[in-house]
């Protein structure tokens, strides 16, 4: 019964693919799917996007906003993996737990 419990616990650690991807969408810009994910670096979002706003009217800010908008579409692709892969290591975690013996 203890392992049913771990395994369920295990369950509610992992991440879902389709919170990330709604996070991804709507607050993508703010880097919020990127900090859900464990993502590093998830903070740039909003610098860049700072720094972007307030230099478009020297046209350097366009490019900013260019390249932080082929990032979003490029996390767009990445996400299902990074989810998977950190579903897969919650669950590896339990099992390596429930391999060793207790003291």
């Amino acid at each position: 019964m203890a392992t049913d419990f771990g395994l369920e616990k295990a369950k509610t650690e992992q991440k879902s693919v389709v919170l990330a991807y709604l996070l991804w969408w709507f607050l993508g810009w703010l880097g919020i799917h990127r900090l859900y994910a464990g993502m590093e670096k998830w903070w740039l979002y909003p610098v860049l996007g700072l720094i972007g706003a307030i230099t478009v009217f020297i046209l350097i800010g366009y490019i900013i906003l260019l390249g932080l908008f082929i990032w979003w579409v490029i996390d767009a692709v990445n996400l299902h993996k990074v989810i998977q892969l950190q579903n897969l290591e919650v669950i590896e975690n339990y099992e390596k737990t429930i391999q060793t013996p207790m003291s």
